[in-house]
């Protein structure tokens, strides 16, 4: 599962990148086309990256009126149903989505992209936990699949979460990541569910199988 994310790239020059790959008409159907992904030793923080964690603002793109625009938002969805019970989500399966009717308003108006140059995720190894780096050989952005509520007034549900695909019967959850030319058709208006999942169902036929990973040890106090 994702623990953090790295966006070097501003709000604006991510959009112009998403928006030149933005063809007319859809593109449901259409084979897709494989990140290059590998796992690598993470960065350290004075390498430059701008480390995003849970509860910190991201910044996301989202379609409205035929438009994409970039956002704001708390990485960390506290839906109403859940404010004082749970901590905010910061992943969502794709399968639980689908099912369940309390994501409807979410799932059909909050989806967007991030954009990152990649994520981290934790490893158990014996009794200590390592990072691991996930970023693309090509240096091209990644766009991972997320649903936002973000109100025009601010307001304390707000917030985000990554959606997940993989293995249900095991707990083997990945994020969702597409290139910048699959992405788009996560922010089709007309994408029903039953297309994520089978676009979900491409992509993981089409990701190539991560390398070994050279992992760090987590610091035992602090951040990354």
């Amino acid at each position: 599962m994702c623990d953090g994310l790295v966006q070097h790239v501003s709000s604006k020059d991510s959009l112009a990148y998403l928006a030149q790959r933005d063809p007319p008409g859809s593109r449901f159907g259409t084979s897709v086309t494989p990140l290059d992904l590998h796992v690598t030793t993470p960065p350290r923080a004075q390498d430059g990256h701008n480390l995003i964690k849970p509860n910190m603002q991201v910044s996301a793109i989202r379609r409205r009126g035929g438009h994409l625009e970039c956002i704001k938002v708390r990485w960390g969805w506290s839906p109403i149903w859940s404010v004082g019970t749970m901590p905010p989500l910061t992943h969502l399966p794709l399968h639980l989505v689908m099912r369940s009717k309390v994501f409807d308003p979410i799932k059909h108006e909050g989806r967007v992209l991030v954009a990152v140059e990649g994520w981290y995720e934790s490893q158990a190894a014996s009794q200590a936990q390592h990072l691991t780096y996930t970023t693309d050989r090509q240096s091209a952005p990644i766009f991972l699949a997320a649903l936002a509520q973000a109100s025009e007034t601010p307001f304390g549900c707000d917030g985000l979460a990554l959606v997940t695909y993989g293995d249900i019967a095991n707990q083997q959850q990945r994020v969702l990541a597409f290139s910048a030319e699959d992405a788009l058709d996560w922010l089709q208006p007309a994408l029903g569910w039953e297309q994520a999942q089978q676009l979900a169902a491409r992509l993981n036929g089409a990701q190539p199988p991560l390398e070994p990973a050279m992992t760090t040890q987590r610091p035992a106090q602090g951040g990354l």
